[in-house]
């Protein structure tokens, strides 16, 4: 199969903003707001002191002693304040069985086929599976999960409430125990559902309560911006405008999509999980593990779709079916959607 002119496909999850908050005896949701500090900040970097040849620059004995005063945003947990909460909701679409857009028939015709047969074969449930670890490991609450005892709770569009008491006695390749195991089952069975049906409309309203200690400081996502001008704050936390007036801290839809969507380890044999993407990005090395001249990235596995539909056919009528891990990726690649054509810049989304 090859790249046509017009090829894309919409995304399938759809994550909210994750809201922090806190409870009192009086108020169910009080936005979790952060504190705008004005500090003095060391010179400690490496250009203060040396030139990029290593030479010590000629400075005077006061001159790294200085301070230079920055302004940032914090945000700690209320004095008193024992949970902090954080809530998202996520909606699922069966919009990977077909391209949104296609300029090619045949093309067209051998995507749906094979996602079809990939569904037949069982394969959108280990994916499911993969997305609703994340969800109940709290995996979404980034830096956040390094704290006291978190408890995530589910309510899905189905009327169902699913609840894991403590994440922090799971993890992703652990024995999980059977009423957690049970919850992973249901829930990713839901998803599942979801994925593959496009008659149904499903979505969940997803709350972690963290505990935290004592004026704990809380994580959420930072908004990129220009150069501060001076007298504005250099670090600034996303936020949500409440009914009331008052700005909540929170995650952008874009970092809890990531969290969901770090399930890629089938590149090599035990290798960590990568945020899915086309070639392989590893954020913290700064680097693509699945690299153009490689078979590894999504295009080169992507023009193999004719190959992968014969092979799935193959193991359709089996009883012990296995689904090679390559395509298993090209299916999250979709599942997380973009533009795949070769004429026009791609440009994923998000």
């Amino acid at each position: 199969m090859e790249l046509c002119n017009i090829l894309k496909y919409d995304r399938s999850l759809y994550p909210g903003k994750a809201v922090f908050f806190y409870k009192t005896a009086d108020d169910d949701f009080v936005p979790l707001e952060a504190d705008i500090n004005r500090i003095r900040g060391q010179k400690a970097g490496f250009t203060e002191a040396f030139t990029p040849k290593f030479t010590p620059k000629n400075l005077a004995p006061q001159d790294l002693a200085h301070c230079n005063p920055v302004v940032i945003e914090e945000c700690y947990v209320p004095p008193n304040v024992e949970h902090i909460y954080c809530r998202f909701s996520l909606r699922v679409q069966a919009n990977s069985l077909k391209p949104s857009g296609c300029s090619d028939t045949s093309v067209f015709n051998t995507l749906q086929e094979l996602a079809d047969v990939f569904k037949a074969c069982g394969g959108y449930k280990e994916l499911a599976t993969r997305y609703c670890k994340n969800i109940l490991l709290g995996t979404w609450l980034w830096r956040n999960q390094n704290t006291g005892d978190t408890n995530i709770e589910i309510k899905s569009s189905s009327g169902k409430v699913y609840q894991i008491d403590n994440t922090r006695q799971l993890s992703w390749d652990s024995v999980w125990p059977e009423d957690a195991l049970l919850v992973l089952e249901q829930l990713s069975e839901e998803i599942h559902q979801a994925l593959t049906n496009p008659a149904v409309f499903w979505c969940a309203d997803i709350t972690a309560q963290i505990a935290t200690a004592f004026c704990q400081e809380i994580y959420p996502s930072q908004v990129f911006s220009e150069k501060a001008a001076q007298g504005e704050a250099s670090k600034v936390f996303v936020k949500t405008k409440c009914v009331d007036g008052r700005h909540a801290v929170s995650f952008n839809s874009v970092k809890i999509g990531a969290a969901l969507q770090s399930i890629d380890d089938w590149y090599l044999a035990e290798s960590k999980r990568l945020r899915v993407h086309e070639y392989g990005a590893d954020k913290e090395l700064g680097i693509a593990l699945r690299q153009p001249n490689s078979e590894l990235n999504f295009y080169s596995l992507f023009i193999k779709a004719d190959s992968f539909l014969d092979e799935l056919k193959q193991q359709k009528n089996s009883t012990q079916i296995k689904i090679s891990s390559q395509i298993y990726y090209v299916f999250s690649v979709l599942i997380k959607g973009g533009l795949f054509q070769k004429k026009t810049e791609s440009r994923t989304q998000e």
